[in-house]
């Protein structure tokens, strides 16, 4: 997807507000001014994970690493971790269990520190409850349909703590489509709070599947910054899972 006006003018209130609480307004104005800068030097085919990117080089250039969010990722993988016996023994209680496996997996979309602003543990939990949390009958037999023709997939990950829900997914898959060869990509490098093959390692994704990186810290997917390795296993993919804004953002189109 190109970077269009409302992907702009989202990237410069993100970072805006990254930095509100600060003190130091010239500094946040200096920041601000290189921020749009950035922006207007950008091309076309520099998307907004591409950007995304940049400018988190740039806010720590000014104001260091956020190490709360290293913190925050434990905790939510550490929090999944603990109710993944429990989220899988719902999910068993269901007469389609691939398909409540990705209801739970799309939930678990909500622990994104870049688009929920306070994320939090009580709202999480609260969202495996609600009814209307369905998937629409149409698309989840159009995927079925597609995963039955498939003998390679790759399932791009995002954040942590989904993460765990994304491994029960794939064991479902396995079980579903025994014949299917899954493959998990997870980020090369730390971007905000998703998923890198350390966390992958934490929440035993290794032990299920294959897992490649993006080779980058970018949130998303951008084909000429992957490795040889990467290239080769979405050029021979059948069907991509894609999870999350930004890799929706840098695959479509």
């Amino acid at each position: 997807m190109l970077l269009y006006s409302k992907c702009m003018c989202c990237l410069v209130n993100q970072q805006e507000r990254l930095i509100e609480n600060f003190k130091d307004e010239e500094k946040k104005t200096a920041f601000m001014r290189e921020v749009m800068a950035l922006l207007g030097s950008s091309r076309p085919e520099h998307n907004a994970p591409w950007m995304g990117a940049l400018l988190t080089e740039l806010r720590e250039k000014y104001y260091g690493k956020d190490h709360n969010i290293a913190h925050m990722k434990r905790e939510f993988n550490q929090l999944l971790l603990q109710m993944e016996p429990e989220l899988e023994k719902e999910i068993q209680k269901s007469q389609n269990t691939l398909k409540e496996a990705i209801r739970f997996a799309r939930i678990g979309n909500y622990i994104d520190f870049s688009a929920v602003e306070h994320v939090t543990k009580e709202e999480f939990l609260k969202l495996f409850r609600r009814e209307e949390e369905q998937l629409d009958d149409k698309e989840y037999g159009q995927l079925c349909r597609e995963l039955g023709q498939a003998s390679r997939l790759l399932y791009i990950m995002d954040n942590c703590g989904e993460i765990v829900l994304d491994k029960i997914v794939i064991r479902e898959l396995k079980k579903a489509y025994p014949r299917l060869h899954i493959t998990a990509m997870v980020r090369g490098e730390d971007a905000i709070n998703d998923a890198t093959l350390e966390d992958a390692e934490m929440v035993g994704i290794t032990k299920e599947v294959p897992v490649i990186t993006n080779n980058s810290s970018i949130q998303g997917v951008i084909y000429s910054k992957l490795t040889e390795e990467g290239k080769k296993v979405l050029d021979s993919a059948d069907l991509i899972l894609a999870k999350g804004q930004g890799n929706f953002e840098s695959l479509h189109g």
